[in-house]
């Protein structure tokens, strides 16, 4: 090779602005003469000029940047157009012009212009970070993550690609890959709101409640319009107690977005639970399109504020179709398969979070003690960030198998309970606190059922079947749920016939009551108090002299509101007393001191009404339309006290009366009670058990025989008693049409 030569031709293409030609000569020259200083000099001129002609101007290239940071999307996209006509091989304006098309929604040009600006420059993290979030928008998950994964190689420190790859896990449930790359992104940028935000969600979603908090007080400082960490922060202070803070911040967010539906049903739950009752004329001036127009609202939220259940299944179902978007059907029966005799032993998966000294448990540790280990294969799914506590060891001694899944994502979670062939997949807590029903979107076994957590429909094909009875799921009952029904022939309400109570012999002095006179009671969450029921209970206190009304202390915002509540109505606030929570054995135990349980009626008492039977004390209730207000009949007609179960408004309150007036009538209640305490359904755990097990086996059946779901009535068995009588629907004037919860 003749160095000047090539030197003098390489001279020429430059002038004729042939700059790749120009660059390949010297790179020639310089393969064969690596030292040749001319070449060297030559070669990196040319490729400062061939890098100024690529893009436009530096001071240009800010002035894009700074116009796509403020939002002028479509007008920086014009831009980038224009100048792609001089700049044609502009890796820069590629790749701005891409992020536009992506903050617009233009997904597939997108695509195409991001690939583009890739191929230009395949070392570029931030045109592969964004490619990644393309990709993950057309939910093309795993090609997205392989994106990010790229960028990060290039550059670990690329916030886009670390948040965003977090957010791409998050939505996997891939949570403990998600949790260092936001860490690391919190750490490179401790003033991003945005970024801070994502790391307490990840955080909240691992159980750490007091580190998310600190994160989302960070964020909501910064950047007081993120509505999203305002909205979680105002949730976390509600579960932490301080509920005024968070009615506070609802509001703030209402302010900015009053069509937020959301927000709006929380901070009405949450004023329900201080019985700021206020709540009750909000709602009705938005109750015909809440959740319904606008953000759906929980599904929780809902039950409580009316008894309404057409108007519930509406907003569940609205509520469901945003957890749940995409369900997976039923795979249809192998025609091999069809007509199949039994396995020897059903498997059945419960799923909870509640594996511990809770509620759910106090109810179902029996249950799990009474399968018949000979015909079914029980595994609990636990997927609960309690510690390890006798109630769980209990309850894993009982079981064919215990297994944590807190730590899978919902996919390993799938294919574990796929892996174990379920025959049926049973979820028990339905849109209730730390709930996984989003698992059941996916197919856990050919049959889903929904049971006890939440009290109605989940509004969602994801579930089969529903367990009730025919008093809380009466005939015409059919059309508030999605699924079909499974009904009992007593409640659907199990209970552990080994529930201890405490030795303690509790005077009235030792409740704060006094000595003398009538004890009305009712132990249910401050929520499910609303005027209607309060006011009958005002009212038999005026007609029941000395008498008392002993609720729980739920909180001293409550305590102040029912107060005051009570002096509108003429009544002496000292007369309410509060009952301080402590131990469960002790609560029941304490339960003797009360002469009768006064339920509420939009959410009945549950566990609550359980607990007053099963330590003596005489429940008195009145079925509404929705299922939570008539688990109360369905309880008290399993105890085998119908006379405790009014039609109306009126006749509770006269019932009421009437057993306050007459101590016979109410000795002898109490005694039927007690009689009833060994030999009712309701306290029947085997009995109940078995029943439960012969649903299980009917609705196994359909799917044997290749048959879809349908309604199921388990017939009693003769050593259970009969049927309980039917409590029709409730009409809708009864009540006025928000009677709160």
């Amino acid at each position: 090779m003749n160095i000047a030569v090539s030197m003098t031709k390489a001279n020429r293409l430059e002038r004729k602005k042939k700059h790749e030609d120009a660059a390949k000569i010297y790179g020639d020259i310089l393969a064969k003469f690596p030292k040749n200083a001319r070449a060297q000099a030559a070669l990196a001129s040319l490729q400062k000029k061939i890098a100024q002609d690529l893009n436009p101007p530096l001071a240009q290239q800010k002035e894009l940047a700074a116009a796509f940071e403020r939002g002028d999307y479509a007008k920086v996209a014009s831009a980038c157009t224009t100048l792609l006509t001089t700049h044609k091989r502009s890796a820069f304006l590629w790749t701005l012009l891409g992020k536009c098309h992506l903050q617009s929604k233009n997904l597939d040009e997108a695509a195409t212009i991001l690939n583009m600006a890739c191929e230009l420059n395949p070392k570029d993290p931030s045109a592969l970070s964004a490619f990644g979030d393309v990709r993950r928008a057309q939910g093309e998950t795993d090609n997205a993550l392989e994106l990010y994964h790229k960028a990060l190689s290039l550059d670990g420190t690329n916030l886009g690609a670390l948040n965003n790859m977090a957010n791409t896990l998050m939505d996997l449930g891939r949570i403990a890959e998600a949790e260092p790359l936001l860490e690391k992104a919190t750490k490179l940028a401790p003033e991003n709101p945005v970024i801070l935000f994502n790391y307490s969600t990840v955080l909240l979603k691992s159980g750490r409640m007091e580190q998310a908090k600190a994160l989302l007080e960070k964020a909501t400082k910064l950047a007081p319009e993120l509505r999203s960490a305002q909205y979680n922060l105002a949730q976390l202070q509600s579960l932490d107690g301080d509920k005024q803070a968070a009615i506070k911040r609802f509001e703030t967010i209402l302010n900015a977005d009053p069509g937020d539906d959301r927000t709006r049903a929380d901070k009405l739950h949450v004023q329900a639970h201080l019985n700021d009752w206020t709540w009750i004329e909000e709602y009705q001036q938005v109750r015909r399109q809440l959740g319904l127009t606008s953000k759906a609202c929980s599904a929780f939220a809902s039950l409580t504020f009316e008894d309404n259940p057409d108007l519930l299944r509406l907003r569940t179902q609205a509520y469901a179709n945003t957890l749940l978007p995409k369900v997976a059907p039923a795979k249809p029966l192998p025609v091999e398969l069809m007509g199949a005799e039994r396995p020897d032993r059903l498997r059945i998966g419960y799923f909870s979070s509640d594996y511990h000294d809770h509620a759910t448990m106090r109810l179902m540790a029996g249950l799990f003690e009474a399968h018949d280990q000979s015909r079914f294969d029980i595994i609990a799914y636990s997927f609960d960030p309690e510690p390890e506590d006798a109630m769980r060891r209990r309850v894993s001694q009982a079981v064919t198998s215990f297994k944590d899944i807190s730590k899978l994502s919902d996919a390993a979670a799938t294919e574990l309970a796929i892996a174990d062939g379920l025959d049926i997949a049973i979820d028990l807590k339905g849109f209730t606190g730390n709930n996984r029903t989003t698992l059941f979107a996916n197919r856990l076994a050919p049959t889903h059922i929904s049971y006890l957590g939440f009290p109605g429909t989940l509004g969602s094909t994801a579930i089969d079947y529903f367990i009730g009875d025919h008093v809380t799921c009466p005939a015409g009952s059919e059309r508030y749920f999605e699924e079909h029904l499974i009904r009992l022939p007593h409640s659907y309400q199990v209970n552990d016939d080994k529930r201890p109570l405490s030795g303690h012999q509790y005077t009235r002095k030792d409740c704060g009551l006094p000595d003398g006179g009538f004890v009305f009671c009712s132990f249910n969450s401050s929520y499910k108090i609303t005027p209607v029921e309060f006011d009958i209970w005002m009212r038999l206190l005026d007609q029941v002299e000395d008498s008392v009304l002993w609720l729980l202390d739920c909180s001293d915002s409550s305590k102040q509101n029912l107060r005051r509540e009570a002096a509108a109505r003429g009544q002496d606030p000292d007369r309410l007393i509060f009952a301080p929570r402590i131990a469960q054995e002790e609560h029941l135990a304490r339960h003797q001191a009360a002469d009768l349980f006064l339920d509420t009626f939009v959410v009945n008492a549950h566990t609550t009404a359980s607990d007053a039977l099963w330590a003596g004390l005489p429940v008195l209730t009145m079925p509404g339309r929705q299922f939570a207000s008539r688990v109360g009949a369905s309880l008290v007609s399993a105890m085998g006290l119908p006379e405790m179960i009014t039609k109306s408004a009126a006749e509770y309150e006269a019932r009421a009366l009437e057993l306050a007036r007459d101590p016979d009538a109410l000795a002898a209640l109490r005694s039927k009670l007690q009689r009833n305490r060994r030999s009712a359904p309701l306290f029947d755990t085997t009995g109940f058990t078995r029943s439960l097990e012969q649903g299980f086996d009917m609705a196994h059946e359909r799917y044997l025989q290749g048959l879809p779901p349908a309604h199921i009535d388990v017939t009693d068995s003769p050593a259970l008693g009969a049927t309980p009588p039917h409590w029709p629907l409730r009409t809708p004037s009864v009540a006025p049409a928000v009677s709160a919860p």
